[in-house]
């Protein structure tokens, strides 16, 4: 790795656990440079703004997570769609270390830009991968549409949408009840995501799985305990 890349890849790592420990808001550009004892020069030559910095920490999420699903086997272009959408909703896959980073930023004046990037990440880290599950879908008979590819990209949409209200939900609960979000509430975001996800590919009835409400819910609670504490 040469050296410019090396330096950028430790300003991410740094920036990540700064901003786990202390928060996205509490953490400055010095506290990350007196962490590395590197000048503002240094920083400034690699990132704009801490801003841009955590940006890219959401797309390297994004990237890591759907190469880890690249390299697993399933046993039909349904089994395919379903482990896609599951993975690309970040409440799944991803510790709470990185909740912990990204939920109270969405609530900041920057917070709108860094989800339009962790989405745009997503979805451009899993379309090929979607393309692909639909197209093996229609193989095997359990989807229908002349049109995979943009078919495909309005199905990540959906996903991403519906995290972002998944997000919005908790965020609301917390800082204006100081409750965390019931799992009747949670079912009444998610459900109406599956039917529409089964008519756009002409699926089956209750083929798409969406997301395991259980392990939402464990999430959801870690978040509610944090919350209390930290926040």
């Amino acid at each position: 790795m040469i050296k410019g890349e090396l330096r950028k890849k430790q300003i991410l790592e740094t920036s990540e656990r700064l901003f786990g420990e202390r928060g996205y808001e509490a953490t400055g550009v010095q506290d990350i440079l007196d962490a590395l004892k590197l000048s503002k020069g240094s920083f400034y030559h690699h990132y704009e703004s801490k801003e841009q910095v955590l940006q890219t920490i959401c797309e390297n999420r994004a990237d890591a997570a759907a190469e880890k699903l690249k390299g697993q086997t399933f046993e039909t272009g349904l089994a395919w769609m379903n482990a896609l959408i599951t993975g690309m909703i970040p409440f799944q896959g991803e510790g709470m270390t990185f909740l912990k980073i990204i939920l109270p930023v969405f609530v900041l004046p920057e917070g709108k830009s860094v989800r339009r990037s962790y989405q745009e990440a997503l979805k451009r880290s899993w379309l090929n991968m979607a393309q692909k599950a639909l197209e093996q879908m229609i193989q095997e008979g359990d989807a229908y549409t002349p049109y995979p590819a943009k078919t495909a990209e309005i199905a990540l949409d959906l996903v991403n949408n519906l995290w972002a209200e998944i997000s919005e939900a908790i965020i609301w609960k917390e800082k204006n009840d100081r409750q965390k979000i019931s799992p009747t509430e949670l079912l009444n975001l998610v459900e109406p995501y599956r039917p529409a996800l089964e008519n756009l590919f002409s699926a089956p009835y209750g083929s798409i799985e969406i997301i395991q409400l259980e392990a939402l819910t464990k999430m959801v609670n870690d978040i509610h305990n944090w919350w209390m504490v930290d926040q």
